[in-house]
């Protein structure tokens, strides 16, 4: 009796002990025939190769085990499956790689129902998930060194290396974006593991250095083979910013539906992305996305990260005021140093490519060399150039041919591409193909049809260009119409009495900031814990504003430390107010209202002049006549005015 008449019968049978049991006695043929069937993999120093089973009939068999798994009595038998690797977590990974574009419906229900029923699945999830983590501190104890070697050093054995352990990375990075998808019980240990946003964002910025190092010519290897090495990176990088996503995802949804979970505070915490902006190293001023972009910028043009951790945050209370804005001051700081073309995010980036018309004062070469010819509907040009961009050494026909399949979408054919989910008959195609023709098609009994049909408010008329052969090219205008009647222009005198009215608009506008020092000082916001520090915060400002960076040499110097002393602010804390008092539109306002408490003079900027202008002294006690000042309103308001004189 063959293996595949013994499997049908015994998926005929009852859905009890008696299954299982015949799995355990037949484990180890079944174990080969299974493993040839999901992997096409056997093991070459056996003589007889195993018998050759469908993936629907392995699929039935996993079904069965499940429905016999509902049973507790059955568990003690079934131990047997997981010593013989017939049900282990590699189980798990193998059945979530093969069916997850085919039967995702049955794959998700299957995989939810074995990791519930078998009560050692947990603890193998908890196992695989450990040995990803290492496997992420093992690239980075190999790699890490080797970006900072001399020239030279990345020879063509290295590189060939390398681009194997790239393949496997690849593979191992694959097998858990498959299972994340279907499988919760994956995720939750990957969040139970708090080493593992952190040391996934290192290994990707490791990767970085190695992409960098590969492009600055420290080789020896060829040309064609270090591109081929980058392009591998690329890709693996992508993959690692999916699986990221997929774990952080959880985390927010799982924030966002119920209250923070005491057991999972102790994994993955949002405090994390603090640890990983401290890490980050970059002495690069422009920033492109998976090329010299660290993780959380990979991770912002993606995915739009920024949002959806804000939100979180809030909702968890995991990070305090001062944390958050740390943080998504850091993802904005990140943005700006961004290429322009990239600043946007890739749906952007895509969307800006397709419809582009002209080049833009902001674009860089990259974009403006895709938008030098004017693109319409049928020219697929920069849909081409964008995919070569992200994924070079592809020919322009093949890359059509992914266009036609994806409906024009740069994005879908990209992420097919980076995750190896192209249909058999592009996997099969050649890449470096140049000319593609696609299949004809007769349309045109459609198109007519849709013509006769069609009911529209300007069929017809003088610009219908579907029912006239010619057009009046006399009534068609470029921008707005311009009035016969234009009114003339105001000549200078009107001019300058405008400008006078309007500066005697301004100066009885004027802000009185009479009663603006009238309030208690304990009259800040008592949440703040800024607030009452601020004062000693400006003073350090003004005498000397490098302490409050963000860098270590600030957070190292004697100022700093006394700061630290005074206040009990943490270094965090300080580099937040320094950052948005910078962007305070009403910064010397709060320089004088501290120059005032403390009897000096106006407080001026670090960066401003030492003192105003000699031809403006005459002015210098214009807002401090003490003399009957309620009676003729001789306060701030004056040195205000003056203020604004002296800048005009």
């Amino acid at each position: 009796m063959s293996l595949q008449e013994q499997i049908a019968a015994a998926l005929d049978g009852p859905s009890d002990i008696s299954f299982i049991s015949w799995l355990v006695d037949d484990a180890k043929t079944l174990y080969a025939a299974i493993e040839h069937a999901l992997l096409g993999k056997f093991d070459e120093s056996k003589p007889e190769k195993p018998e050759l089973l469908s993936q629907e009939l392995v699929l039935r068999v996993y079904e069965k085990l499940d429905e016999c798994l509902k049973d507790p009595e059955t568990h003690e038998l079934a131990r047997g499956l997981q010593s013989e690797y017939i049900l282990v977590g590699a189980t798990l990974f193998d059945l979530a790689c093969t069916f997850c574009k085919s039967n995702t419906g049955r794959l998700e229900a299957l995989l939810d129902g074995l990791c519930e029923h078998a009560p050692w699945m947990e603890s193998e999830v908890e196992e695989s998930s450990d040995l990803l983590v290492e496997q992420l501190e093992i690239f980075q104890e190999k790699y890490a060194k080797h970006t900072l070697t001399e020239e030279g050093s990345f020879d063509s054995e290295f590189v060939s290396k390398l681009r194997d352990d790239m393949d496997w990375y690849q593979s191992l990075t694959w097998s858990w974006l498959c299972l994340t998808e279907f499988c919760p019980l994956s995720v939750s240990a990957l969040l139970q593991d708090s080493r593992f946003i952190l040391e996934l964002a290192q290994t990707s910025d490791v990767a970085t250095k190695l992409l960098l190092k590969l492009a600055s010519g420290s080789h020896t290897a060829a040309d064609d083979k270090i591109e081929e090495c980058r392009e591998l990176i690329k890709k693996l990088k992508w993959q690692w910013i999916a699986l990221a996503y997929d774990v952080l995802k959880s985390l927010f949804d799982s924030a966002a539906s119920a209250p923070a979970d005491p057991e999972a505070a102790q994994g993955t915490n949002l405090s994390v992305l603090v640890d990983i902006i401290e890490a980050i190293e970059t002495a690069d001023t422009e920033l492109t996305p998976f090329e010299n972009a660290p993780f959380l910028l990979d991770l912002e043009t993606r995915f739009g990260f920024k949002q959806m951790f804000t939100i979180a945050a809030a909702m968890t209370g995991q990070l305090d005021a001062a944390h958050l804005d740390y943080v998504t001051m850091t993802i904005d700081q990140l943005v700006d140093m961004t290429k322009p073309l990239y600043r946007d995010g890739i749906d952007s980036l895509l969307a800006r490519i397709d419809n582009a018309e002209a080049p833009a004062a902001d674009i860089d070469n990259i974009a403006a060399q895709l938008a030098a010819v004017s693109i319409d509907q049928s020219d697929d040009s920069a849909a081409v150039a964008q995919v070569k961009e992200m994924i070079p050494n592809l020919g322009d026909g093949f890359i059509r041919a992914c266009l036609a399949h994806y409906n024009g979408s740069t994005e879908a054919v990209v992420n097919a591409l980076l995750e190896n989910t192209l249909p058999p008959s592009l996997a099969e195609m050649d890449r470096t193909t140049e000319s593609w023709v696609p299949a004809a098609t007769d349309d045109s009994e459609e198109t007519l049809d849709v013509l006769s049909t069609r009911r529209n408010v300007f069929d017809k008329d003088e610009f219908d260009v579907f029912h006239h052969n010619t057009l009046n090219e006399s009534q068609v205008r470029k921008g707005k119409t311009q009035p016969d009647n234009i009114a003339e222009q105001p000549d200078d005198e009107m001019k300058s009495r405008i400008m006078d009215i309007a500066r005697r608009i301004a100066e009885e506008d004027e802000y009185d900031d009479t009663y603006d020092d009238t309030a208690p000082d304990n009259a800040a916001d008592p949440d703040d814990p800024i607030a009452p520090w601020e004062g000693i915060l400006v003073a350090q400002f003004v005498s000397d504003p490098s302490a409050l960076g963000r860098n270590k040499d600030a957070r190292k110097s004697a100022a700093r430390q006394t700061l630290r002393d005074k206040t009990g602010l943490s270094d965090e804390q300080i580099e937040g107010w320094y950052i948005m008092f910078q962007k305070n539109t009403n910064q010397q306002r709060v320089l004088d209202k501290y120059a005032a408490h403390s009897g000096q003079g106006a407080l001026e900027r670090p960066d401003s002049a030492a003192s105003s202008s000699s031809k403006h002294s005459k002015n210098s006690g214009y807002g401090h006549k003490e003399k009957n000042k309620a009676k003729i309103g001789n306060h701030d308001r004056k040195k205000q005015h003056a203020r604004k004189m002296q800048n005009a």
